[in-house]
C-alpha cells in the first residue's frame, strides 16, 4: 500500500467509527431504556467493548464504563448469560417484557434510519433531474442539441407538454431514472419536438429541437448525457413522507441483498457476492464520501442506510441477535425452562462464531476487489 492508501484508511476509519458507534450506542440504549422501565436490573452500560479502560460512573444499579475497543457499545442485564435468582432478572421476567427489551435495540436503529433521512429530505431534497450534458465527443459534435442552442447545466422541464418527474434519492430506485426521459426523446426520434428547458438560476424557455435517429456511430436522439443530483430546501410535511417510505425501501434492498447472498453462498460461495460489501467495502465507501460536492449530505444518507442495515441485521434469527434470542426466549417459555442452559450457552457461542466466519468471508472479497482508490 503507497502513502495514499494509508492517508486514505487513516481519514476513512475515523469517518466509519463516527456513523457507527452512536448507531450502535443508539440500539444499546433501546435496550437499556426499555430494561429499565421493565423493572429488569442493568448492571451495565459500556462505551465500546472490552477490555475496560475505566468506570465512567454509577447510578443505584448501573456501572458506566468505558472500553478500549471503540466499535459501539453493550448493555449488560442480571440473568440475561448467566443463571440468576433474582427476580428482576431478565431471565425470570415475563416473556412480553422480554420480547419488548430485545426489540428495543431494532426500533431504535429503525427510528434513527427514518430521522437521519428526514434531516435529508428537508435540508438537501436531493432529487435526480434531466440535467443536460452536452456530448464533447469530437465525432458527435454537430448534435440536435447543440444545433438548437441547448446548454450544459440546463435542466429538461417538458417535451411537446409532458412533465418530467424528478425522483428523490429517497425512493432507492436501483433502475436507470433517466431512462424515462430517454425513451421519451426516442419515442419522437426523427421528428421535431418543442422543450421547455430551465437555467441554474430557474429560468424557463422554449426551445425548438430536431431530434435524430440514432445509429451505430450516434447515440441518443437529443445527443446528450441526462440526469445529476440536485440538492435545494424541502418542506417537514413532504420530508417525514419521504422518511418513512425511504426507511421502508432501504429495508426492503438490505433484505434482498440478504436474499441475493444466501443464494449466491449457497450457489458458488467461491464467487463474490453482486453489489454487496463487507466492513472493507463499507469502510471505503464512506472514506470516498468525505470528497464528493454533498458530502455531510451523503454522508447523513449512508448513516441511516447504515441504521437501517443494523435493525434488519439484528431481527435475524441467530442466538447471538436480537431475532435470535426472542425465538430462545419464546422456545424456552414453550418448554417451560428457566435459567441459562449450556445448550443456549453453546448456541451463542456458535452462532458468533458463524457471524464472525460470515463477515470474513465478504470481508476477504472486498480485499480482492481492492478497497482504497
Amino acid at each position: 500500500m503507497n502513502f495514499g492508501g494509508v492517508l486514505f484508511w487513516a481519514g476513512a476509519i475515523p469517518l466509519f467509527l463516527l456513523i457507527l458507534i452512536p448507531l450502535v450506542l443508539v440500539h444499546e440504549f433501546g435496550h437499556f431504556l426499555m430494561a429499565r422501565l421493565s423493572g429488569i436490573r442493568v448492571l451495565e452500560f459500556g462505551l465500546g467493548f472490552p477490555p475496560r479502560a475505566k468506570v465512567l460512573g454509577r447510578d443505584h444499579e448501573t456501572e458506566y464504563t468505558l472500553n478500549y475497543l471503540p466499535i459501539g457499545g453493550f448493555v449488560r442485564l442480571e440473568g440475561e448469560e448467566t443463571n440468576s435468582d433474582d427476580p428482576r432478572a431478565f431471565t425470570n421476567a415475563p416473556l412480553i417484557k422480554q420480547v419488548i427489551v430485545l426489540a428495543a435495540g431494532v426500533v431504535m436503529n429503525l427510528l434513527s434510519a427514518a430521522v437521519l433521512f428526514f434531516i435529508v429530505a428537508w435540508v438537501f431534497n436531493p432529487v435526480v433531474q434531466p440535467t443536460i450534458t452536452l456530448s464533447n465527443d469530437p465525432n458527435d459534435l454537430n448534435t440536435p442539441a447543440r444545433v438548437a442552442g441547448l446548454q450544459d447545466g440546463e435542466t429538461l422541464i417538458s417535451i411537446d407538454g409532458v412533465p418530467f418527474r424528478a425522483p428523490s434519492v429517497l425512493e432507492f430506485s436501483n433502475s436507470d431514472v433517466a431512462a424515462p426521459w430517454r425513451q421519451q426523446l426516442l419515442s419522437h426520434a426523427g421528428q421535431t419536438v418543442q422543450l421547455v428547458v430551465a437555467n441554474t438560476n430557474g429560468g424557463q424557455r422554449t426551445v425548438d429541437v430536431a431530434l435524430r435517429v440514432p445509429d451505430a456511430t450516434h447515440a441518443g436522439a437529443l445527443g446528450v448525457a441526462l440526469g445529476s443530483m440536485v440538492t435545494s430546501s424541502g418542506d417537514p410535511v413532504s420530508a417525514a413522507g419521504l422518511a418513512v417510505s425511504g426507511t421502508g425501501r432501504a429495508m426492503d434492498l438490505i433484505l434482498g441483498a440478504l436474499g441475493d447472498i444466501a443464494r449466491q453462498f449457497a450457489a458458488n460461495p467461491g464467487q463474490a457476492p453482486a453489489g454487496v460489501q463487507g466492513p472493507v467495502g463499507i469502510i471505503s465507501d464512506v472514506g470516498r464520501v468525505a470528497s464528493q460536492p454533498n458530502a455531510l449530505m451523503v454522508f447523513l444518507l449512508l448513516a441511516g442506510v447504515l441504521s437501517a442495515n443494523l435493525a434488519l441485521v439484528n431481527f435475524l434469527p441467530l442466538p447471538v441477535l436480537d431475532g435470535g434470542k426472542v425465538v430462545i426466549m419464546v422456545v424456552k417459555r414453550l418448554f417451560g425452562a428457566k435459567g441459562v442452559s449450556a445448550v443456549e450457552a453453546f448456541a451463542y457461542v456458535a452462532s458468533f462464531a458463524l457471524l464472525l466466519a460470515f463477515i470474513s468471508w465478504l470481508t476477504y472479497f472486498d480485499v480482492i476487489r481492492g478497497g482504497a482508490p
